[in-house]
């Protein structure tokens, strides 16, 4: 049976480089519905120096993840909603929630020191990083030496 699912579309501003991604509200309809209802969402997408090939865009407000398709490795095209509550460590005590995903292979969450960190899957881009989706994959690892660039991610509206 195929399941019908909402879309979002991640989109760098300045150059342009764009990828629509399918909402895994089968799998996750509670982050699913928490992210949607935060849309649209426009922030510098951030290169996650601890954990590979990972970006990130922190959000305005925090809301802690619900407790559902939880991991720590992603897959390339997977996008997760993180937060943290205010561990030291983590997030300098302060609340703390973004919408990350990987865009290459061998991707582990982590925190400053190793810390061991795990994300909500909410959303996942079809296809494959190194044939499908070139472009956008090659713009987020250009942010880890070009520094950050705005991304807007938006509803797909059918």
């Amino acid at each position: 049976m195929t399941t019908s699912r909402r879309h979002i579309r991640l989109s760098f501003v300045k150059t342009g480089e764009s990828v629509v991604a399918e909402l895994l509200d089968d799998e996750a309809p509670r982050t699913c519905e928490l992210v949607w209802n935060m849309l649209p969402i426009e922030h510098d997408l951030i290169h996650g120096r601890y954990s590979g090939m990972e970006a990130f865009v922190l959000l305005d407000e925090y809301q802690p993840a619900p407790e559902e398709q939880r991991t720590q490795l992603p897959l390339p095209g997977e996008i997760l909603y993180w937060s943290d509550a205010g561990a030291p460590v983590t997030s300098n005590g302060e609340p703390v929630a973004e919408v990350l995903f990987a865009f290459g292979r061998g991707v582990t969450l982590r925190g400053a020191e190793g810390v061991r960190s795990f994300g909500s899957l909410f959303a996942r881009i079809p296809g494959d990083w190194k044939y499908d989706w070139v472009d956008f994959a090659e713009a987020c690892g250009r942010i880890r030496t070009q520094g950050s660039q705005a991304l807007r991610i938006e509803r797909v509206e059918e």
